[in-house]
């Protein structure tokens, strides 16, 4: 965090800065079932949703039908938001299973579309655009194309979504250049990442507009300074970064634990509109651990902590980290909470009340046995694409969706992490 901070306060005593900001992000969500639900009305929507067949008889139409039920955000990932590329692919694949297993016509469209990658694509060809007319003019001439750069791991796992993206790219926007490179690629011994008088970036002589990072989110992805030297010299040039160093620091679980307060919404949304109680009440309650930010007092601390102790199953502990794997439950939570608070490492943790999702029965085909039902679980994502300048919102668009189930068992739910698995909603 202090590399990125340092990154961010060197750029911004440039005389230049780019202030065109790309956000390809996704607020993940669970369908939480009240622990305290009615036996009887937990018992009928058990019965109706638990199984597709089920749900396929039933259209949910009033307020009673969801009683208990109700979506709350586990996260915001504002950086290498993963899956729109297979999300968009695996839509037809679940339609055609339908099919084959006898579902009706009407029952295959309520697997809703997903066109992620197209989207994304299209904000990323937007966001070139609005380079080209701002930066495409420079002391050496002018250029009328720019590419568009994705960073990503030497040792990628999850090249096919990143490649669906890519193929969207291409097609949609044919005369807009993809390059992929990693930062090794780009280290300063290799001369291929040059920066003109302008700050106008290029690599391997191609002039780049758009820097999209798919890797770069963890400490681990940059083990020496020759890389941290890269990550700087594309934050301070002047192609548009997605993340920009600004978006990197904001996605930090400190951040969202202060937005999730009901005063943080009232500053951007209305309190008397329905739109302010409704996204609140998607909100779970996040806490810091110490009362140095300003936002629970010590009282509000030692109280979350007291309570975290003593039903550690209602909590969840989360660091500062992403990727997924990082999160403490049960005994783990109480026991890394103890080191924490012995070696005073507590500041960059938060406290995060426990989800306790709907449960389905599903099938996972890459298991020993695919044809044995399984107790699972599911978080949806919501995929946006937002471009600004300053505090001008140039775009704001609801992308698509992600939707990954797991075993009930387990805690941790990321695809590339190697705890869940693809999946598609069926809407009710």
């Amino acid at each position: 965090m202090q590399h990125l901070w340092d990154i961010y306060n060197r750029v911004r005593q440039q005389d230049r800065m780019q202030d065109i900001f790309l956000g390809l992000n996704r607020s993940d969500y669970m369908l939480h079932q009240d622990p305290d639900m009615d036996p009887r009305l937990k018992e009928s929507i058990d019965e109706r949703l638990r199984r597709t067949y089920q749900s396929a008889q039933f259209h949910a139409n009033t307020h009673y039908d969801w009683q208990g039920l109700v979506l709350r955000q586990v996260e915001f990932n504002l950086m290498a938001s993963s899956f729109c590329g297979m999300s968009q692919r695996i839509v037809q694949q679940h339609r055609q299973c339908l099919s084959l297993c006898g579902f009706s016509e009407e029952s295959l469209i309520r697997v809703p579309e997903c066109n992620a990658a197209d989207n994304f694509a299209d904000a990323m060809a937007t966001a070139v655009q609005l380079y080209l007319k701002e930066c495409g003019q420079s002391s050496s001439g002018s250029s009328s194309v720019a590419a568009v750069m994705m960073i990503v791991s030497s040792a990628e796992s999850n090249a096919y979504d990143q490649a669906a993206l890519f193929a969207s790219l291409v097609s949609r926007h044919p005369h807009i250049p993809v390059m992929i490179r990693t930062f090794e690629d780009l280290h300063a011994t290799t001369g291929r990442l040059k920066l003109d008088d302008d700050l106008r970036l290029f690599v391997d002589g191609r002039h780049v507009g758009v820097v999209y990072f798919r890797f770069g989110y963890i400490p681990d992805h940059f083990p020496n300074e020759e890389t941290w030297d890269v990550k700087y010299q594309l934050e301070r040039s002047m192609a548009i970064k997605c993340p920009c160093i600004q978006y990197m620091l904001a996605n930090t679980k400190l951040v969202q634990a202060a937005l999730s307060k009901p005063s943080e919404l009232a500053k951007f949304i209305d309190p008397s509109k329905p739109s302010y109680s409704h996204i609140l009440s998607t909100f779970a309650k996040q806490f810091t651990l110490t009362d140095s930010f300003g936002l629970f007092d010590q009282e509000e601390v030692d109280q979350v902590i007291k309570n975290c102790l003593s039903d550690p199953h209602l909590y969840v502990l989360k660091p500062q980290r992403e990727g997924g794997g990082n999160n403490y439950f049960d005994d783990e939570l109480v026991t890394k909470l103890n080191s924490l608070l012995e070696q005073g490492d507590h500041f960059s943790y938060i406290i995060m009340e426990r989800l306790f999702p709907f449960i389905v029965e599903n099938f996972i085909l890459t298991s020993p046995d695919p044809t044995k039902r399984h107790e699972m679980v599911s978080e949806l994502g919501i995929f946006g694409a937002f471009i600004g300048r300053g505090d001008t919102v140039l775009l704001n668009e609801q992308s698509g969706h992600l939707l990954r189930t797991k075993l009930l068992q387990s805690n941790e739910g990321g695809i590339a992490a190697g705890y869940g698995c693809l999946d598609s909603p069926f809407l009710v």
